[in-house]
Parts: structure tokens; C-alpha cells; sequence
């Protein structure tokens, strides 16, 4: 069975995972993250609210709509991790002005089993701890994906983390991050290839020298979202866990 200490630290850098790239304000009820320069970015403009910490949640929500609408955002709020609490509040949410959309539930995969990955060995990669333009020149934004460069750039620059080059003939061609917390986890980010070189195996190679990396290392309970690279995540050892329940609460039109 499951550490609940490995749960609990899981979804707790999740709630502060922009802490890394965003600007932010922590109040008693939770954490309101903003970005002034890209107030168009669902990751970096939300709030994340703590349940057991909220006595009037209609205080909380018109607390939370005043602060974006100084910032010219709409409010949104993510689903905090207690079970079906924005079905059961909805009545409130609707009487503040918010509306709730449900999302299906994340999850959550770790690494628990052999990494089943063979790729033949093309790229250099190397593993850095600071910031590359190379990966902004050669991948981001030949991808059409600049509004990436920023927030992956400040992430590259927080205590803890990683990133994981892959370079062709000098060229950056894929790239990753992990995260490790002082929460006992260590948090996966995707995997991102430059357009020209996709479908050719090379996050797999990356994602195989991220695996063993972590293994070697002893880096603790290495985990990741289920998604659209669930297949090769599966084959390197990664299997799901469990579910956090997903959705937002979108708070009135500024």
C-alpha cells in the first residue's frame, strides 16, 4: 500500500508547483498565483484554497475575485484536493458569481517498476543546472512554443531542479525537468522535442537516462502525471497509483 506520506507530498507540490515560474500571494485560506506578463497562462493565474483552513467560503471567494480583477484576470480556482468539495459547495459558488467545471481526475504515476526502455544511445545529453538558450533557439521556439521559454527558464533556476538536454550535432533536440521537493518526491515534468524531430525515438532515449538518473541517484518517489506520453512512461517503469480529483471554479467576467 501506498506511503500517505508520499500522497500528501505529492499533492502539496502540485498545490506550489508555480511557485516556481509565477508571482504569487499566500494568504490563511491558500495560495493566489498571477503573472502579470502572461495573464493569459492557465497554470500561472489561479488560486488554491485549503479547506480545513476556510470558515466562510463565501468571504474566500469574493476575497479571491477582488484580488484578479485588480489584476484585470478572471478568477479561477482549482479543485482542491478534498473530495467532491466544489459539488458539494456549488450553491455557494453560484451564489458569488463562480461557476464550476469538473475535469477528469489526475493521475498519478511513480516509478515502481523495471524500466523496459531500449533505444539506440544517438544523443549527448547532459544534465544542467541552469538555464540553456539553446533550448529556446533549437526547440521552444521553432516549435511555436515561446511562451515556454520564460517559465522554463525560472523553473531551471529554483533549488532542486534539473534539466536534461539531449543535443544532435551540437543542436538541442529534447528536453526535460525534474523537480526534487523538500517534500520527500521528486516531481517529472514532460517531455518536449523539437518539431523537426519528432516520431524519431528521441524522448524515449531522454526519458530512459532520466529514469536510470534518478535510480542512481536515489531520488525519491519519482512521479508524473498520466497523459499523452503515458505509453513510453509506462514502458520506463511508471505505473499509476492513484487519482486526484480535477476541475476549476471560474469566479465572474472582469
Amino acid at each position: 500500500m501506498l506511503n500517505q506520506q508520499i500522497i500528501d507530498g505529492i499533492k502539496q507540490e502540485e498545490i506550489e508547483f508555480p511557485k516556481r515560474f509565477a508571482s504569487y500571494i499566500e494568504k490563511e485560506y491558500g495560495i493566489l498565483f498571477y503573472m502579470k506578463d502572461n495573464t493569459d497562462s492557465y497554470d500561472g493565474n489561479h488560486a488554491c484554497i485549503y479547506p480545513d483552513k476556510i470558515k466562510d467560503l463565501g468571504a474566500v471567494l469574493d476575497d479571491i475575485a477582488a484580488f484578479y480583477k485588480k489584476l484585470g484576470i478572471r478568477a479561477s480556482i482549482y479543485h482542491p484536493y478534498e473530495k467532491d468539495y466544489f459539488r458539494k459547495h456549488e450553491m455557494i459558488l453560484n451564489e458569488h458569481g463562480y461557476t464550476y467545471t469538473p475535469e477528469d481526475d489526475h493521475r498519478v504515476m511513480l516509478l515502481h517498476a523495471d524500466n523496459q526502455i531500449q533505444t539506440p544511445q544517438r544523443l549527448e545529453i547532459r544534465v544542467l543546472n541552469m538555464w540553456d538558450e539553446h533550448v529556446a533557439t533549437d526547440i521552444l521556439v521553432p516549435s511555436n512554443e515561446p511562451w515556454e521559454v520564460e517559465v522554463t527558464k525560472k523553473r531551471t533556476m529554483e533549488a532542486g531542479t534539473y534539466l536534461f538536454v539531449g543535443y544532435l550535432n551540437g543542436q538541442a533536440v529534447v528536453y526535460t525537468d525534474i523537480h526534487k521537493s523538500d517534500y520527500g518526491n521528486t516531481r517529472f515534468d514532460y517531455i518536449v522535442t523539437a518539431k523537426e524531430h519528432r516520431s524519431k525515438g528521441y524522448a524515449s532515449e531522454l526519458l530512459n537516462y532520466v529514469v536510470e538518473y534518478c535510480k542512481a541517484h536515489n531520488f525519491p518517489a519519482c512521479w508524473q502525471w498520466a497523459g499523452p506520453s503515458e505509453h513510453i512512461c509506462y514502458k520506463a517503469g511508471f505505473r499509476e497509483q492513484f487519482t486526484m480529483e480535477a476541475g476549476f471554479a471560474t469566479g465572474p467576467v472582469v
